[in-house]
């Protein structure tokens, strides 16, 4: 007697946020007076309500629903009794495993009100099985329509996401986003401290030596978000500047699509490909300019990770074999650093490459040298450089560029003549106007010459598209130039500003004297063929001709 007390029925509730979309009729509230009416009409003893309110139905991860398959274990359990199946799950699958095979086998009647199910009864509903597969569709086609949106939102370059470290949701448009001056500052120090050729832990120490506050702590002292607090606020962690570094965000570049579902029913997310991702332009303001941003990314694709013993440079990464176009290894001997090819290092047996030795102290010497007389070259012959660099005075320029438009002009506009005779012999060949021989002679040759328009547009947009390219390669050097008036030492920040790669030939003896030649490929335009102080004197001597014949 004492174990039929014991027994109860369970009354299961559940409503998620989707659901509550339907109505009233489907509220919690509702759901417990229509089971309990139920359960009292039908002599059901002892109800007791296991309630799961605002968990999806697509899994069984809720704690009310662990409770009650708990209790049905123990033996307390011996009816389950739901308003509809959707109610239950929407899982197809799953329900019908537990109401098929789990309960039935557990001594537990199972019953879904409203779709007329009762496995302790004949007259059960036969179609349970189509009504739970509808159940499923219901949220996978929510789940469809949520990504839709989501992704019209994202195609017009509205933020989906948080905004992340340097920036805050606009107040007057949630979808927008504003610089948050304090922490773009520190933003900002970051790629600074890239530049002057510091690690990530190099960064991340000088953080916490300046007791700047993580992120997430950050968050916390704006009363921003619900971030959890850390026991060490200023404990940068690597991980967080690095993607620091490598955020587009910094630039005004809108990133969508970074991560998906594997599917409706689960929670676990994956990254996508880049290039399924959606890129945005001029999305937001940007905290760094896009040409630091980029020297900064060529600087995290060449890491300086220091030797076994230590040692690092500032030329670690930057450094080619002229021969092989293996990198140069650091390395120390006899007292000096040095450098070699990788390739000789590997393979000096097999004598795949020779040495390009060269040491760090000779190799600042020359960098420097060359630096200084690039700046000084620049500073006083900015417009001799811009003529020399893309190879013609810039009416020329402008005339070969203007040509080659009017021609991709000329041929887009044949190509949409020759779609228009297609359709008409097309046209005439159905009429019988035309016969085939002669339909497919003059559709071949149509096409043939479409086919050379189309490759010709293509190879001379290309043409003007690199022309282009060249001229804002050498604007964007200038303005790097620009921001400095001399150099006296060769610094990470100065070799970061202005070089791409150097590269080291091997070094040559000439009437008893040992020399060696490097190429630098300054950034933007690659190599520059730097005028002799003679050369200059004289440029600057024809300058000032003519300058007094302007003024005469």
């Amino acid at each position: 007697m004492k174990r039929q007390q014991e027994e109860f029925t369970a009354l299961y509730c559940r409503l998620s946020q989707d659901d509550g979309r339907e109505g009233e009729s489907n509220s919690i509230v509702n759901q417990k007076e229509y089971l309990m009416k139920y359960a009292k009409e039908h002599g059901f003893p002892n109800p007791k309500f296991y309630v799961d309110d605002g968990y999806t139905g697509t899994n069984f991860d809720r704690p009310s629903f662990k409770e009650m398959s708990s209790d049905i274990e123990k033996g307390l359990v011996k009816t389950v009794i739901v308003k509809d199946l959707s109610r239950f799950g929407r899982n197809y699958i799953e329900v019908g495993s537990y109401s098929e095979i789990i309960y039935p086998e557990a001594g537990v009647r199972f019953i879904a009100i409203m779709d007329n199910v009762d496995t302790g009864s004949l007259e059960s509903n036969e179609f349970a099985a189509f009504t739970n597969l509808f159940n499923e569709w219901y949220p996978k086609s929510t789940s469809k329509k949520v990504k839709e949106v989501k992704k019209a939102k994202g195609l017009a370059g509205e933020h989906l996401g948080a905004p992340p470290y340097g920036y805050l949701r606009n107040p007057d448009d949630k979808t927008r986003w504003l610089v948050d001056e304090e922490a773009a500052a520190v933003v900002r120090r970051i790629f600074s401290l890239c530049m002057q050729g510091k690690g990530v832990s190099a960064i991340a120490t000088a953080l916490w030596e300046d007791k700047v506050l993580t992120p997430s702590a950050y968050k916390v002292s704006k009363g921003i978000g619900v971030a959890k607090k850390s026991g060490h606020p200023y404990n940068w962690e690597t991980s967080v500047i690095a993607s620091i570094l490598e955020n587009v965000a910094y630039i005004g570049v809108t990133e969508s699509f970074k991560s998906t579902r594997l599917g409706f029913k689960s929670r676990k997310r994956i990254p996508t490909a880049k290039d399924r991702r959606t890129y945005i332009e001029d999305a937001h303001t940007p905290i760094i300019d896009r040409d630091m941003w980029e020297k900064v990314q060529m600087i995290r694709a060449n890491k300086r990770r220091p030797t076994k013993s230590g040692l690092t440079s500032i030329f670690s990464g930057l450094l080619y074999c002229a021969d092989c176009g293996a990198k140069l290894s650091l390395a120390t001997a006899n007292g000096y650093t040095h450098f070699r090819c990788s390739m000789y290092k590997r393979t000096s047996r097999a004598k795949e490459c020779t040495q390009h030795y060269i040491r760090e102290d000779a190799l600042k010497q020359l960098v420097l040298k060359q630096l200084q007389q690039f700046l000084s070259y620049l500073q006083q012959f900015e417009r001799v450089f811009i003529r020399r660099q893309i190879d013609a005075t810039l009416a020329e320029r402008r005339y070969e560029l203007s040509a080659k438009q009017k021609q991709i002009e000329k041929d887009e506009k044949r190509i949409k003549e020759l779609d228009r005779l297609f359709r008409k012999i097309y046209e005439d060949n159905v009429n019988g106007k035309l016969n085939d021989e002669r339909f497919y002679k003059l559709s071949d040759g149509y096409e043939a010459e479409q086919e050379q328009l189309k490759q010709e547009i293509e190879d001379l947009t290309a043409e003007v598209s690199e022309a282009d390219t060249e001229a804002t390669n050498v604007a964007r050097l200038i303005a790097v130039t620009r921001k400095y008036t001399r150099i006296d030492e060769l610094t990470p920040e100065v070799l970061n500003a202005f070089v791409d790669k150097i590269v080291v030939h091997e070094r040559e003896k000439k009437d008893g004297k040992r020399t060696q030649k490097i190429d630098i490929y300054y950034s933007y335009v690659g190599i520059v063929d730097i005028p002799t102080d003679e050369e200059m004197r004289e440029m600057e001597r024809e300058y000032m001709q003519r300058t007094t014949r302007q003024t005469a």
